[in-house]
């Protein structure tokens, strides 16, 4: 969807900039070859909670409603051990990677950065690593009422 909205926006005075996972990144990071085959500017910053995430937290309602055990739901979930390069991939194929970005305080330098870069007509990955657990939203509805 990225390199599309880019392509969309190639030639204009507006950047495509998207937000996704690492999961959603992995499954179409060969969008990225595209994109530095056909010089499309874009930006993508990857929020990198080594996971599955999404699938993880179905597993466990999932595992609740099945009164079942609910400590192995990372199986087949986790991105981790070994954690990908994610912005060697983008570099991999042509393109700017940044990070991984550990330190919120490193983020904005890093944004700056990569912005110059897409205006200079580059395609850019910011991998940034986040939390791997749960905040109390993603947790809403996972325990059942007695």
């Amino acid at each position: 969807m990225t390199i599309g909205a880019a392509l969309a926006l190639k030639g204009s005075d507006r950047i495509a900039v998207s937000v996704l996972g690492d999961g959603d990144y992995m499954m179409g990071v060969q969008a990225l070859w595209t994109a530095a085959h056909d010089d499309i500017p874009f930006l993508a910053v990857v929020a990198n909670n080594r996971s599955y995430f999404n699938d993880e937290v179905h597993q466990e309602k999932v595992a609740l409603a099945r009164d079942r055990d609910v400590s192995r739901k990372w199986i087949g979930q986790r991105i981790d051990e070994p954690a990908p390069d994610l912005a060697a991939m983008a570099r991999a194929q042509g393109l700017e990677g940044l990070g991984p970005i550990r330190d919120l305080a490193d983020l904005p330098d890093a944004l700056d950065e990569a912005l110059k870069m897409v205006k200079s007509g580059r395609g850019v990955v910011v991998d940034v690593v986040v939390s791997p657990g749960y905040n109390s939203d993603m947790k809403a509805g996972l325990v059942r009422e007695p």
